[in-house]
């Protein structure tokens, strides 16, 4: 019954749709503008730099929520990967929104943050790098998750964490699965680059 009620809370509060909420704000439909993504990248494309910041900061901030909340009620290891698979879950696929929502990429590095932060560090620097050299979000993004949930495997983490790792690496496979295309392509657009180019 705990882990029921800890899915559906960190469900609801991943499926905040922060980049909806702050486009609203501005008068802004962000599901009709740039990609249609609600989500960080979407949000910066649209919003500016100032407001798609401020985008992925709530992101990643109401899952360390959900998480901080799991943590002092409970914190075991199944908890604690219910609260982080439902709060990406609900940020992909939000209740508010008719079910759409962002890749789940903020959501995942804080959770990565908060639960693996010596991990996650070098693997977000990493990542962080790639998009500088190469100008492409989406593959510094699944870099960063195939890199934690290989990352996960090889080290001793609980087996929840394990699982948890590879889950959200398909998740994100799936839900970049037209940047891939694109990237395949030669077509996927570069951070900075204007429609149409």
């Amino acid at each position: 019954m705990h882990l029921i009620i800890i899915a559906m809370y960190s469900y609801l509060l991943g499926a905040i749709p922060s980049a909806y909420l702050i486009g609203k704000i501005k008068g802004k439909d962000i599901t009709s503008e740039g990609s249609g993504n609600i989500g960080g990248t979407n949000a910066y494309r649209v919003l500016g730099a100032r407001l798609g910041i401020l985008v992925a900061a709530m992101d990643v901030g109401k899952v360390l929520l959900a998480l901080i909340v799991t943590k002092i009620w409970l914190g075991t290891d199944p908890a604690v990967f219910a609260a982080a698979l439902a709060a990406v879950t609900g940020h992909n696929w939000s209740v508010y929104v008719g079910f759409r929502g962002g890749k789940g990429i903020a959501v995942s590095i804080g959770t990565y943050l908060y639960l693996f932060p010596t991990l996650a560090l070098p693997a977000l620097l990493v990542a962080l790098f790639n998009v500088l050299v190469t100008k492409y979000v989406s593959l510094g993004s699944l870099n960063f998750i195939a890199a934690m949930a290989l990352l996960l495997l090889v080290t001793e983490s609980s087996p929840w964490f394990k699982v948890l790792g590879v889950l959200l690496l398909v998740i994100g496979l799936y839900r970049h699965r037209t940047n891939i295309r694109a990237l395949r392509s030669g077509v996927e657009r570069r951070f900075g680059e204007k429609r149409g180019k």
